[in-house]
């Protein structure tokens, strides 16, 4: 599955990057979370953002499977550093993103996949060690008319990062 598929390929903007220093974490898995972070709002929509991220999982292969990846409590990181182009006027706005948590949903199932199936899932769409992973499930379902969640923290080091050169000379 090629980024493209899934909306603008990041490498093709200059002011769009990614992080690569991911420790012990799938490329499917970063691949999948920065598509969905070129479609989602801005960090300045904090509404639409949040919406967004309820609705919409990380893009796999087989959409239609019956377990889905959500990103939980995003945390968002902004800050403004000079630029290094050696134009003392401009400056890059850079933008973080990293989910706190992950939450596999069992589509419109009240009740948790079984414990093969739930380890299939990660082993074999995110290659992600279970045995690894302290996964909680939760009463609560992920939508109001069901499924299942059930969540574990975010692998370090998963993330995406936004930067744009701002070039306006301030006026003082």
């Amino acid at each position: 599955m090629s980024p493209s598929s899934h909306g603008p390929d990041p490498a093709a903007f200059p002011h769009w990057s990614q992080q690569r220093d991911a420790k012990g974490m799938s490329e499917q898995l970063q691949q999948a979370y920065n598509a969905l972070m070129v479609k989602a709002p801005g960090a300045a929509f904090q509404k639409a953002r949040a919406l967004y991220l309820n609705k919409y999982p990380l893009p796999q292969a087989d959409g239609s499977a019956p377990l889905r990846l959500y990103v939980c409590d995003e945390q968002l990181e902004e800050s403004i550093q000079p630029a290094n182009d050696g134009d003392p006027n401009h400056r890059l706005a850079i933008l973080r993103s990293r989910p706190g948590q992950l939450a596999v949903v069992h589509w419109q199932q009240p009740h948790p996949p079984e414990p093969e199936q739930l380890h299939r899932y990660l082993q074999d769409t995110w290659s992600l060690n279970p045995d690894e992973l302290e996964i909680e499930a939760l009463r609560t379902p992920w939508f109001r008319e069901g499924g299942h969640q059930s969540r574990f923290a975010a692998p370090t080091g998963l993330g995406w990062q936004q930067q744009t050169l701002l070039t306006l000379k301030e006026e003082k």
